[in-house]
């Protein structure tokens, strides 16, 4: 019997010793949240995400944590546009209320994403002027915002330093732009937080590393910051929508991005050694946000109740069957079928003149539809940004290239293009070593030319070439602008024209016809 009480004694002496050589500290992540405040359906008809299912989970951590977002978190839902993102900065200071948050309640830092300035620079300063964290970004200059570069927070006596990476484009406005940041800034920056005792350097950015739209541009900066590299154990990301918890970086520093419209977030869990104040070890891991396991908290659930526009409530069709973002591996037509009724609308929209071809970037469409009722959120958040219309000149030859270089390839969705087009366009296109080459590409049963110019009907930052555009990016553009409704009315058009007088009468059927094949090379 003494034997065992000396040996669990052992035991238990062990396990303090080892306690006290390590101390655990969290960190939850967000990104590209665009003003989903609510619960949503998944694939499954599963409630997940939002803003009070975040909240019960973190009611149930028991590790000192902090709050951080990458960005685009105010910009892209019904509400958030109405109240120039003065609701996501609210629940962003809200959320976490709990004594294991080094701030007791809110987040204690964001950075800017492409689609927070797309208010103007007025708004957007007030906005983040009300945030009761830091706004941390290295490399953004706005009129009236004063951002801070970096921020070293004490998270239980761990010192962190976070340093912040925000990027402007389609939604950029005069008076917000970014600057150059170099390599030798950055390890400036990382130099600085290590006199300020930071035991690890992390980067929180609207940047991410798997963004089949556009290289990183953080990436190559890090490559070029020695210091940063030696100390960086994780970077945050965001911007791609993507879910990505362990994509390797140069000297394996960990990456991790939260996908998008809060339907789940990343918890990292820092591993450092109590005595030489070393971090030892990282992990992340994604957690879905289902309403199953995280029921919504009642006060958060309460406000987002108030600030909730119940017009949205309104079914304005039937959806008959589940429609993809992107298309399915197996389908024969590798282009979506929302964005194909898109770009067939775009095609007879512009008034006054007429264009060849209309087309429609996938990333546009915001989300997966269910099958079932098509309510008026479901359109305010399909197509959710204040973008416009636009025609312009292209010549056959840029057309050509371009619709070549559109075409991608990831192991979800196989080969795809990143644009649909109006009906009158057909392409088949081939795939050999990994390189794509357009076989045939017609317009009204007519190859394109190209020597001819063309008037093509695109949303207005595709010819300036951001993110997905970037191939078709035209100089001195011969462009005109619809500027009198945003895009998002081209879904209430469309639900308008569909037969019926009554929801219950109108069905939403997608266009079935192969637009773009994959053919052997």
């Amino acid at each position: 019997m003494k034997i065992q009480k000396t040996l669990i004694a052992v035991f238990l002496l062990f396990l303090a010793a080892a306690g006290l050589n390590a101390k655990e500290v969290a960190l939850y992540h967000t990104s590209d949240i665009h003003g989903y405040y609510f619960a949503h359906e998944d694939k499954q008809k599963n409630k997940i995400g939002g803003f009070a299912a975040l909240e019960t989970l973190l009611e149930q951590e028991t590790l000192p944590f902090i709050l951080v977002d990458s960005g685009d978190f105010s910009s892209g839902n019904k509400e958030a546009n109405f109240s120039n993102g003065r609701y996501s900065i609210n629940l962003l200071n809200k959320a976490g209320k709990s004594k294991k948050n080094a701030k007791h309640q809110g987040y204690s830092a964001i950075t800017v994403g492409n689609h927070d300035s797309d208010f103007g620079a007025k708004k957007l300063a007030k906005m983040l002027n009300k945030f009761k964290g830091k706004v941390l970004a290295a490399n953004l200059e706005a009129k009236g915002v004063k951002f801070k570069p970096y921020k070293v927070f004490n998270i239980n006596d761990v010192k962190i330093g976070i340093i912040g990476f925000a990027m402007t484009g389609p939604g950029a406005v005069p008076n917000v732009k970014t600057v150059p940041l170099t390599g030798q800034e950055l390890d400036q920056i990382t130099e600085t937080m290590l006199k300020k005792g930071a035991q690890t350097i992390i980067i929180l950015a609207h940047d991410s590393v798997s963004d089949a739209r556009k290289p990183s541009v953080l990436l190559d900066i890090i490559k070029e910051a020695p210091l940063t590299r030696q100390n960086l154990s994780l970077v945050l990301g965001g911007h791609a929508h993507n879910l990505k918890k362990s994509k390797p970086l140069p000297e394996d520093i960990l990456f991790a991005e939260s996908g998008s419209m809060l339907e789940g977030t990343t918890k990292v869990v820092f591993d450092f050694d109590d005595e030489t104040g070393k971090l030892k070890n990282r992990k992340a891991t994604y957690i879905k946000l289902d309403l199953n396991t995280y029921p919504e908290n009642e006060e958060i659930k309460q406000y987002l109740n108030i600030i909730e526009d119940k017009s949205l409530t309104e079914v304005f069709a039937k959806v008959g069957e589940f429609i993809p973002k992107y298309p399915a591996k197996d389908s024969a037509d590798r282009s979506c079928p929302l964005a194909k009724m898109i770009a067939d609308e775009m095609f007879l929209y512009p008034k006054g003149e007429q264009v060849d071809f209309a087309m429609f970037q996938l990333p546009g469409v915001r989300r997966d539809l269910n099958a079932g009722n098509l309510t008026g959120r479901d359109i305010a958040e399909l197509l959710p940004y204040t973008e416009y219309v636009s025609t312009v000149d292209i010549s056959g030859a840029k057309i050509l290239q371009a619709a070549q270089d559109s075409l991608k390839y990831d192991e979800t969705h196989g080969s795809y293009s990143m644009f649909s087009y109006s009906k009158n366009v057909n392409i088949k296109f081939s795939r050999k070593d990994g390189a794509f080459k357009i076989v045939s590409f017609t317009v009204d049963g007519k190859e394109i030319d190209p020597t001819k110019t063309y008037r093509v009907a695109a949303i207005s930052h595709i010819p300036d070439g951001y993110y997905e555009g970037a191939p078709w990016k035209l100089e001195n553009a011969n462009k005109k602008i619809y500027d009198d409704n945003p895009s998002g009315i081209l879904l209430f058009n469309i639900v308008e024209k569909l037969e019926g007088n009554t929801a219950e009468e109108k069905n939403l059927i997608t266009p079935k016809d192969i637009r773009i094949k994959e053919v052997k090379a």
